[in-house]
């Protein structure tokens, strides 16, 4: 498939770079322009939720404009609807073309920070009724925030990016408002990712302080049982040395005033733990 998409470029008439950059296993977001040419790989997500990205690569030709990409990308299946049903570009030409692509799917991935915030308020909820499954959904979709993250400052500084270029291939005077909309759209998406990344580590940190509470109580209740047994311990270990002369060992009511001592004292101490509210 390589090799088949390696002679479309050429008979496109890219620079050997610039078909090197479209056939790169794991491209870099960056420009790049050689010639009459301008390379874009644009990071996206193609679904909720997203697992791995793809990449969308622009090739910006005068008059031309061909996009790559390994996984399927709904938005240009969208896009193509649109157009055919009568909708317009905004100029006739390549920059206009891209922008309305980039337009689409930063759309999208505004979509995808408003499903992140319903997860989160699910998850928030879910935390007051199960604790283990919340958990096991809050480390994907952390894993998820993450991604986005990334995403959308890639391309942020894509589209930053292009509004510096002036060549053959892509000019954007007539488009600098729309492609400074979109920047504007594209750093909320980022804005409001950071947010819900500070909302679930709130979330984990609250989960975090109930499991601490808990564990406070459960070494409570240990502490308070091995105070009140230790000196009941210290008493049934004297008298279980086995000296020969030991005064109460003769007295006839010594065992069972022995017992009522150790069971007043345990009494006693039990009080005054439940005065200084240890049992709250």
């Amino acid at each position: 498939m390589s090799d088949e998409v390696h002679g479309f470029l050429e008979r496109l008439e890219l620079h050997p770079l610039a078909i090197e950059t479209c056939l790169e296993a794991a491209p870099v977001t960056r420009l790049v322009a050689y010639g009459n040419s301008l390379v874009v790989p644009f990071p996206v997500y193609p679904a909720w939720p997203p697992e791995d990205r793809t990449y969308l690569i622009f090739i910006c030709l005068p008059g031309i404009l061909v996009t790559l990409h390994r996984e399927p990308i709904p938005v240009l299946t969208h896009i193509i609807d649109q157009y055919a049903d009568g909708m317009r570009f905004h100029q006739l030409r390549t920059s206009a073309l891209l922008y309305q692509i980039v337009d689409h799917m930063i759309d999208e991935d505004i979509e995808f920070t408003r499903r992140v915030r319903c997860e989160l308020d699910d998850l928030d909820d879910l935390f007051d009724e199960d604790d283990d499954a919340a958990i096991s959904r809050a480390v994907p979709l952390k894993r998820q925030l993450s991604r986005l993250g990334a995403t959308f400052e890639d391309q942020l500084y894509c589209v930053e990016a292009l509004q510096t270029i002036e060549s053959a291939a892509f000019r954007v005077d007539g488009l600098r408002d729309y492609f400074r909309d979109a920047i504007t759209h594209l750093e909320h998406a980022v804005r409001s990712i950071r947010r819900q990344q500070h909302h679930l580590n709130a979330i984990q940190q609250g989960h975090h302080l109930k499991l601490q509470d808990k564990t406070n109580d459960q070494l409570r209740v240990l502490t308070i049982i091995s105070t009140v047994f230790m000196p009941l311990t210290l008493i049934a270990g004297i008298y279980g040395m086995n000296f020969r002369y030991m005064p109460e060992l003769e007295y006839r009511y010594g065992y069972f005033i022995t017992l009522a001592a150790m069971v007043a004292l345990a009494l006693v101490m039990l009080g005054g733990f439940f005065r200084a509210g240890w049992f709250r």
